[in-house]
């Protein structure tokens, strides 16, 4: 779908406000407060999720007092109708020497139904990866069980569409600084 900039402006307008930026701004100084606590003594490597993953991970790692190693991965996930199954394209994967034997820390916008990140989080083991952790801002409560969950989350949001923060919709709007749920009856 095409947007044009008045239909853009519409979307926003015509939907609810989940979390605002000051909510989000709490969140992520509490998380970014809880993993240098956790990573006191190492440089563990933080690999953003593209493409929705890079406001989070650029609003955490600014809040991060401890060295931080980081670079990206980019991944999609293709699902078929058997539920759980699903093929990962990779568009990119971090090269072995760089999370062989270190601790790592994937960073995304959202756990959905997280099999994108279970993926991203085997490979990374397989890799030789010390030790996985996940981060994302938002977990979805999607009322079912996923295959992986995460260690640190800035907030948790009902099952809705959701963009802004990182999250696009109609590949527009990741940029916002609040997290809006859409209104498609409007």
């Amino acid at each position: 779908m095409q947007l044009d900039y008045t239909k853009s402006q519409q979307i926003i307008k015509n939907s609810t406000v989940l979390f605002t930026e000051a909510q989000l701004d709490a969140a992520l100084d509490t998380m970014a407060a809880k993993i240098d606590a956790e990573i006191e003594g190492e440089i563990p490597v933080f690999l953003t999720i593209m493409n929705g993953g890079m406001m989070f991970s650029a609003e955490l790692s600014k809040r991060l007092k401890n060295p931080i190693t980081m670079d990206y991965i980019h991944a999609s996930r293709y699902g078929d109708a058997h539920y759980g199954s699903s093929h990962i394209t990779w568009y990119r994967q971090p090269k072995d020497e760089l999370i062989r034997n270190r601790v790592v820390y994937i960073l995304d916008d959202i756990l959905d139904e997280g099999h994108t990140l279970a993926e991203v989080k085997r490979f990374l083991i397989s890799a030789g990866a010390k030790e996985v952790r996940i981060a994302v801002m938002v977990n979805k409560d999607i009322g079912k069980e996923k295959p992986v969950y995460a260690d640190h989350v800035g907030v948790v949001a009902p099952n809705h569409f959701l963009f802004g923060f990182g999250m696009d919709i109609f590949d527009i709007n990741r940029n916002l600084h609040q997290i809006y749920i859409y209104n498609s009856n409007n």
